[in-house]
């Protein structure tokens, strides 16, 4: 059995991107577990093609306003694994990720993994890399921790701020921060900018002081 799995969200991506993700992290050298919340698309025919072979959840309740991190902890609370990697649908996972990502991990749990991403254009080819960030295309940590904080902090809505948030909280928690760039690849397929209507706020509420780790107080990750 996997000690890893890998969690991400969908809500209206195209068939393509979707399915160049899950074929990279089918073919892992280290097998891991897959998990993919739906978020209230729209057009769902293609997906028993693409997802048939990972864990596929559909949340139906409350998807007008997109919300990531209530999306991403449904995930958390499906998986099973000691270690999770919270990610994005649009991501092409070299072959060798999962297990830079084990490796680390085997010789200390108490590691939070992250990993820049490179940037293809919309024809596939390399233009960027992303600067060293709390990027949620790679956050690895152990799942106990994930659940006894509840996961992402759910006031944050659309994206922005929410991965910073948490791996303040891992750091503040004490774990270790270990790039693993120089030992794997990972790339961001080429999308048109997402809208976010509420940046500003989520920005303003990242800013704020004196938050507890523990978030959400009293429910995450319903469906």
């Amino acid at each position: 059995m996997s000690d890893l799995t890998f969690v991400m969200v969908i809500k209206n991506r195209d068939r393509k991107r979707a399915e160049r993700c899950i074929d990279s992290l089918l073919t892992q050298t280290y097998p891991s577990e897959v998990i993919v919340v739906d978020f209230g698309s729209s057009d769902k025919s293609w997906y028993p093609d693409v997802f048939g072979k990972v864990t596929l959840i559909e949340v139906d309740r409350d998807t007008d306003v997109f919300n990531k991190c209530r999306a991403l902890n449904i995930g958390f609370k499906h998986a099973k694994t000691d270690f999770v990697v919270s990610t994005d649908i649009d991501i092409i996972f070299a072959s060798n990720f999962a297990e830079e990502v084990m490796r680390v991990f085997r010789k200390n749990t108490k590691s939070l993994v992250l990993c820049q991403k490179i940037d293809l254009d919309e024809h596939g080819i390399e233009v960027d890399i992303h600067e060293p960030s709390a990027s949620g295309s790679c956050i690895a940590i152990e799942r106990d921790w994930i659940n006894k904080v509840h996961g992402y902090d759910e006031y944050y809505t659309y994206w922005g701020r929410e991965d910073n948030d948490l791996v303040d909280r891992a750091m503040a928690s004490g774990y270790e921060v270990v790039w693993i760039t120089d030992k794997t690849d990972m790339w961001h397929q080429w999308h048109k900018p997402a809208i976010n209507s509420t940046l500003d706020e989520n920005d303003l509420y990242y800013r704020q002081e004196d938050k507890d780790i523990i978030r959400n107080p009293y429910s995450w990750g319903e469906l």
